[in-house]
């Protein structure tokens, strides 16, 4: 699957978003991430299954999620964070076998990792952010 021509697409807007979040450029940089988000998406749909797809659709929204952090928009970046869990959870409700389940319960313990990092490094409180959408 690595190969299909979508795949390979989320390869070069990744890589774009990379170069120009690197120099600075970070409307390009946003810009290249939110497509690459999209197709990953796309294929996380096509692909549950695969363990590349699913790294691709964390990688999407961990690479969106830093730009947004590094922005002062840490309440988007960590929705961001929390949307690829509900997808990966999406897809674990779909599943119909142990080998459909080995790449979602990957990508899960690796999301939910990465969240536990985003909360430390930012100082960031998940608690503040449901009390302020309260308000």
């Amino acid at each position: 699957m690595s190969s299909s021509s979508e795949y390979l697409q989320w390869q070069g807007y990744t890589k774009a978003g990379n170069e120009c979040f690197n120099n600075g450029n970070i409307k390009s940089a946003k810009s290249h991430y939110h497509v690459a988000l999209s197709l990953s998406n796309n294929l996380l749909s096509a692909h549950p299954t695969d363990k590349a797809v699913v790294c691709a659709m964390l990688v999407a929204h961990h690479n969106l999620a830093t730009l947004l952090a590094q922005q002062t928009q840490c309440g988007s970046a960590y929705s961001l964070l929390k949307q690829a869990q509900q997808r990966l959870e999406q897809q674990l409700n779909n599943a119909n076998d142990y080998s459909d389940q080995s790449a979602l319960l990957w990508g899960l313990s690796k999301n939910h990792r990465e969240i536990m990092i985003f909360i430390k490094t930012y100082s960031f409180s998940p608690v503040a952010l449901a009390t302020q959408s309260l308000n």
